[in-house]
């Protein structure tokens, strides 16, 4: 369901309900949390990081005095393991039953392990449960800083056999750096770049920026396979894309590098889901453009657990 931003509060807070969110120092980290009215969050939790920059606490400072009910939880960036511990024992804490999760600022990695927490939880347990995304109205150019590390994500290292060929799917998003950092490190045989599909983007601008960083990076490869379209905004259609066009008749190392939207990255974590044997790879960076990262955009993305869940092989 896409709904206004400024729709929020009447279509999401009609009655009390549990809230799981990340903040950080984007804006739009808080658009959810700031649109619940006071007394509207149940018992609830807030993800943020450890060592945060001034920016990110403001963004803390503001949410804790609307909701001072809300639990803040501190993640290491930088340990992934510790992460999904922190990220497991904080979920099984509280009550999912109705509960609002904003996932605009999870950091893809966070993303990924939360949908396979989530996964893990009984259905019962987790009934009208809804996932938001506020989209972005611009993004920055540079997003980033250098790439440190890139890893696969806990929870999705699949099966990499020395023996096979890689085939790495690269789903382009708005850095290029990244994109080639996942390349050099996995410098795969078979390279398969995608790029989100206009008629699917979350606006006109951020597409004429992604299809821009496509063509530089597929000038770049002569070991590009194919290339494919993917939708910027909705996770199934994202799943049914990657079923298409990602070859499973030749047996190969397949990772996948979920580069574009939290809404692709959740397609992408449904679908390595599914196939146990797909890698999923996250780039650490070291630093981002907090200042001027992302604006806040007119669109609110809403999408039920159990519908996510709920797709057929």
């Amino acid at each position: 369901m896409n709904i206004p931003v400024s729709k929020l509060t009447s279509k999401l807070w009609k009655k009390p309900r549990p809230l799981i969110a990340r903040l950080s120092f984007e804006e739009r980290s808080a658009v959810v949390s700031l649109a619940a009215p006071t007394g509207m969050t149940r018992k609830g939790l807030i993800f943020v990081s450890e060592g945060r920059s001034e920016l990110s606490q403001e963004r803390v400072v503001a949410v804790g005095k609307r909701h001072p009910n809300l639990r803040p939880v501190e993640l290491q960036t930088g340990d992934p393991l510790g992460t999904a511990e922190t990220l497991q024992k904080a979920i099984s804490s509280i009550s999912l039953v109705d509960a609002v999760i904003d996932v605009t600022s999870f950091r893809r990695e966070e993303l990924l392990m939360l949908l396979e927490i989530l996964r893990g939880i009984d259905s019962s347990k987790r009934r009208n449960c809804e996932l938001v995304y506020i989209s972005a109205g611009d993004m920055s150019d540079p997003l980033s800083g250098k790439v440190t590390q890139c890893r696969s994500v806990v929870g999705f290292a699949g099966e990499i056999w020395p023996s096979r060929p890689t085939r790495l799917v690269v789903l382009m998003g708005f850095e290029i750096p990244r994109a080639r950092a996942i390349i050099e490190t996995y410098e795969p045989k078979h390279l398969i770049l995608a790029r989100g599909r206009q008629s699917e983007s979350i606006n006109d601008d951020l597409w004429r920026k992604n299809d821009a960083f496509f063509k530089e990076l597929r000038s770049s490869y002569a070991n590009v396979e194919s290339t494919f379209e993917f939708s910027a905004r909705d996770p199934i259609a994202v799943l049914a894309e990657l079923e298409r066009e990602i070859p499973t008749f030749e047996k190969s190392n397949i990772v996948l590098a979920p580069l574009h939207t939290k809404l692709s990255t959740i397609g992408v974590g449904l679908y390595a889901q599914r196939h146990r044997n797909v890698q999923v790879c996250y780039a650490e960076v070291g630093a981002y453009n907090e200042e001027a990262y992302s604006t806040v955009g007119e669109s609110a993305y809403v999408f039920p657990l159990t519908h996510l869940f709920s797709q057929k092989s």
